[in-house]
């Protein structure tokens, strides 16, 4: 098993070799968000390799700053899930960027993830209108079994007042302006996260 960054060319050759419509379809979504927005050459997206095949993808970056590891996109294609080859790949990114003076993490969890991610120790502020959970935590020391604790400690007061105004505007309408389908999701979301769908405490700062 290895962790191979990939070029534009690398990624698009791995891709077109997926089989299943719904992560083809995510793996180009991933694809068109780098190509307007980011840097194949500052940040190219990592992947599981085993036997050399791509097992699982991960886009990220870090804000000029240093503050923010932001995780965009981690996906299995639909043959090779089941199997922590996600699980392997996202501790093996924190386990490379922990350390590096950067000071939180976050990310935008789709609904079909949320126990994924959850049962990695991870809590949610609120949901936004593309129906993505939004997770904004200290960064681990070391790796990715420090979440639970970071998590269990965490404070809303641990937000700049830019950084608390922007995840307010993001979250606000709390799934208020979701059609029928989108809020039966979210109801049923909410229902399974618990005390883990943080975001009567995000308002009580």
């Amino acid at each position: 098993m290895s962790f191979i960054e990939l070029d534009r060319d690398e990624y698009l050759h791995s891709v077109k070799k997926i089989d299943d419509f719904d992560t083809l379809k995510f793996s180009k979504h991933a694809l068109d968000w780098w190509d307007d927005y980011y840097s194949w050459k500052n940040f190219p997206p990592i992947a599981l390799s085993l036997d050399g095949i791509n097992k699982a993808y991960i886009f990220y970056n870090i804000s000029k700053d240093n503050r923010y590891l932001t995780i965009h996109n981690l996906f299995t294609p639909k043959a090779f899930r089941n199997k922590g080859y996600a699980y392997k790949l996202l501790s093996e990114l924190f386990k490379i960027k922990s350390g590096n003076d950067i000071e939180r993490f976050k990310m935008y969890c789709v609904s079909s993830s949320l126990e994924f991610y959850s049962s990695l120790g991870l809590s949610y502020w609120g949901v936004n209108s593309l129906n993505q959970y939004y997770c904004d935590f200290k960064m681990p020391n070391k790796n990715i079994s420090e979440i639970p604790k970071i998590v269990h400690n965490t404070s809303v007061s641990e937000f700049t007042d830019i950084e608390y105004e922007y995840i307010y505007e993001k979250i606000i309408a709390n799934g208020s302006d979701f059609d029928m389908k989108q809020t039966d999701i979210y109801n049923d979301a909410v229902e399974m996260l618990g005390n883990k769908y943080m975001f009567d405490i995000f308002l009580n700062k």
